[in-house]
């Protein structure tokens, strides 16, 4: 089954093997084929309130299976899908690459690693209030000190960055971990950076980046060095 043409490849991260398609939910509302969706896939749509939030659950959801569909030579309606210990959704075929997707607004981000666990998170830039109070209270001591001293009109800009690097940290190690983003370092730049977190006495590294973006949005991945880390799995 061809992907939709809704379905943007992005460029990997230089010297990576990761690989990334941002998704765009609202384009062509009505092209997305529900039918290779699973029975659980279309329950969880059909108990969302809005319609517009069924309908891109179900869009995202039928990109990520044409994406890994496509990534595994497997038909779309035939991946099975299991969770980790902490929860954090994996192909349950042996051998498979390990994916992450995040949502905001009407887009989608995909991104998927042969074998090493992998995170990504994507935020829409909107204008907000409370951006300084939560940078003091989940970005650590450097980093909301490089975020202060970020000249206002570009304040907004790096506050997403960071929150986005943050994100994709903690969802490369699995959703079910209880981490706060303030004990670790993400990074306000754009540039790739090593990083680590401690994880019940386990130091887990990774490489953390941005993803340019053709949207008024922030974009970033994380990926793990231990292919084997029992804490992504």
């Amino acid at each position: 089954m061809p992907i939709s043409s809704d379905i943007t490849a992005l460029p990997s991260p230089g010297g990576s093997d990761i690989s990334l398609c941002l998704v765009d939910l609202d384009a062509h509302p009505d092209a997305w084929d529900a039918s290779v969706l699973s029975a659980d896939e279309r329950a969880r749509a059909a108990r969302f309130r809005f319609e517009v939030h069924a309908r891109r659950y179900q869009a995202s959801h039928v990109a990520l299976r044409q994406i890994l569909g496509q990534a595994t030579g497997s038909n779309p309606a035939s991946l099975r899908f299991t969770e980790g210990l902490h929860g954090k959704p994996r192909l349950a075929q042996a051998g498979a690459p390990q994916f992450n997707m995040s949502h905001s607004a009407g887009w989608a981000l995909v991104g998927w690693c042969p074998s090493h666990p992998l995170g990504v998170d994507i935020e829409i830039v909107t204008p907000m209030d409370d951006a300084d109070l939560l940078a003091q209270r989940h970005f650590s001591a450097t980093e909301y000190a490089a975020f202060g001293r970020t000249p206002p009109d570009h304040r907004l800009e790096a506050f997403f960055r960071c929150w986005t690097r943050k994100e994709a940290c903690l969802k490369a190690l699995g959703s079910g971990l209880s981490i706060e983003p303030c004990e670790f370092e993400a990074g306000m730049g754009q540039e790739d950076q090593r990083t680590f977190i401690a994880v019940a006495g386990q130091a887990c590294h990774m490489r953390v980046g941005c993803i340019e973006l053709s949207i008024p949005g922030q974009a970033a991945f994380a990926r793990l060095d231990d292919a084997d880390s029992p804490l992504a799995m």
